[in-house]
């Protein structure tokens, strides 16, 4: 049915997922690459973009939570049917944080153990159940968020009480200025890595994240764990391959108006014209994940124009200037784009000073869903 125009719509293209995956898995160099789906997939939707992650060949996925990792083996339930239960491998970041070894692997979830606090709940796990539990195991290099430190590898030796109750699938460490692996702090991380594994039984390295993993051989160890690439965000400082945006976010134009000049815009004033403009309001605020920063600062697109946000951002509203535009070729109805192929989620989050998936992620997870990307009304999906 044709949409009626009271609000934002979020749109993704599968086609750029696709060409995203394989820039993605073209720069891993052949090694097994696993998508970061946490948070609702970056708020993109777990149901919507992991079926096609799996029918792109990704057979690895990563969460936060035992919650979320449930979400995705659910979305897999037709797509990997065929393959069997534990064809897709599911590791939650957050680890046991308090359920059951038994809960995930009823499931079979791997959890990543985030600290020493973590081998006292599988004490006696072999015993109960005649296996061990698959498990990955953070390393603290120098995040100092989730890990084992260097004083705690001797509980991560073969003869240590973990290795009776869990087999150790991955090590994985994350970067503290994974914006810029070549910082002199990320070079120390990688060395403390290297040194720290060599101690440790055989498992797959994982370090690479989504700007890494376009920083060369040297970073991709045995393993490579993408979340904003494969969404069309660039996390690098560096030059990366060139990505595709997947979502596309739209708002509608409720009014178009000509005031003089001296008109305030917007709460308190915050917007004064300077002369006579053309003043459009967009169904589009912060309750709606547009940044409350944004006050006279950013753009969305118009009629194929980048024109700027005046005034402040309300819970459901913003004004933008489209004095630029001819008259009528802007009118209520229409759909400014907030980002998309023509303004990137990092350009707008940029002027908010914000970080793109901080931007992504809110306004994604609140926007409804349509099937198409377009300036006239999308098609609302049920």
């Amino acid at each position: 049915m044709n949409a009626t125009y009271d609000g934002p719509r979020l749109a993704l293209d599968f086609d750029a997922l696709a060409h995203n995956w394989r820039t993605v898995c073209a720069a891993g160099m052949g090694q097994p690459v696993g998508a970061v789906v946490k948070n609702d997939a970056y708020g993109l939707g777990v149901a919507a973009v992991v079926p096609q992650l799996w029918a792109l060949g990704c057979r690895e996925f990563w969460v936060a939570t035992l919650h979320e990792a449930l979400a995705v083996r659910h979305s897999l339930r037709d797509a990997a049917a065929g393959a069997g239960a534990g064809a897709a491998c599911i590791l939650v970041l957050n680890g046991l944080a308090g359920a059951r070894p038994e809960d995930f692997a009823a499931q079979g979830l791997t959890p990543v153990l985030t600290g020493p606090h973590e081998l006292a709940p599988l004490a006696g796990y072999a015993a109960r159940t005649g296996a061990r539990l698959p498990v990955a195991v953070h390393l603290d290099t120098g995040l100092t968020r989730l890990g084992f430190g260097a004083a705690q590898l001797p509980a991560l030796q073969p003869q240590g009480a973990l290795w009776r109750d869990a087999q150790v699938t991955h090590w994985v460490t994350h970067l503290g200025r994974f914006h810029d692996p070549e910082a002199p702090q990320c070079l120390l991380q990688r060395e403390r890595f290297v040194q720290w594994t060599r101690q440790l039984p055989p498992a797959l390295r994982s370090i690479a994240t989504s700007s890494s993993v376009f920083a060369g051989p040297g970073w991709h160890f045995d393993h490579a764990r993408v979340g904003s690439a494969l969404w069309g965000v660039p996390a690098s400082q560096r030059t990366t391959p060139a990505l595709r945006p997947v979502a596309s976010l739209h708002a509608p134009v409720l009014r178009v108006a000509d005031v003089p000049a001296g008109t305030e815009v917007g709460y308190a004033g915050s917007y004064t014209t300077p002369g006579p403009r053309r003043i459009a309001t967009v169904a589009l605020g912060y309750g709606d994940g547009l940044p409350f920063s944004l006050v006279n600062r950013g753009h969305l697109v118009l009629a194929g124009r980048h024109v700027p946000i005046v005034g402040g951002v309300a819970m459901g509203m913003v004004a933008v200037d489209v004095s630029a535009c001819a008259p009528g070729e802007v009118r209520p109805g229409m759909w400014a784009e907030v980002y998309g192929a023509q303004q990137p989620v990092q350009a707008l989050a940029a002027a908010a000073g914000v970080a793109a998936n901080v931007l992504l992620a809110l306004s994604a997870r609140l926007a409804p869903r349509c099937a198409a990307r377009q300036e006239e009304a999308p098609e609302v999906v049920a």
